[in-house]
């Protein structure tokens, strides 16, 4: 049962997505994650973009821990400019948790001011205009969603600075 309800979720999340962007999308199911953080987080770089010197790899420091980008796409539609993107060598002694998901939105709703990270299977309240800033999110990304549809993703704990 439990696989079952994950797939439904998956499918509803990629028909979401699609339904935000007017686009015809594959409803596969997404790529395996990461093993559990069994490392000390440290939210204090929450909301840095970082990467390697010489690693194309961009990852988004979250809940203390670094998430994998896959892609410029979902890049693109998130933040700001790849200027965001800090390169150091330190990138690597944060914990690695599960990654962005590929297609990953920004959505709010038409009556609402509330803005989310549509991600991994579940929307996350960006708490405020700063930290939404703070995470070199861009405001002209934010794409608007039906209520119902919105109401139907489960929620994550909120993104908050």
């Amino acid at each position: 049962m439990h696989c079952r309800s994950t797939m439904i979720r998956v499918l509803l999340l990629a028909l979401c997505v699609c339904a935000v962007r007017g686009t015809e999308c594959e409803t596969s199911t997404p790529a395996p994650t990461e093993p559990p953080c069994d490392c000390a987080l440290n939210t204090i770089q929450d909301g840095q973009l970082l990467k390697a010197p010489g690693d194309a790899t961009v990852y988004l420091v979250l809940d203390g821990c670094r998430r994998h980008i896959p892609n410029p796409a979902t890049y693109n539609s998130l933040f700001k400019t790849w200027d965001c993107i800090q390169e150091t060598t330190l990138s690597r002694l944060i914990c690695t948790c599960d990654a962005i998901t590929n297609g990953a939105i920004l959505v709010k709703t038409a009556s609402s001011p509330a803005v989310y990270l549509l991600s991994n299977l579940k929307k996350r309240h960006i708490a405020n205009p700063a930290t939404f800033n703070a995470f070199c999110f861009d405001w002209p990304k934010i794409q608007t969603m039906n209520e119902l549809t919105l109401s139907f993703i489960p929620t994550g704990s909120a993104i908050k600075i």
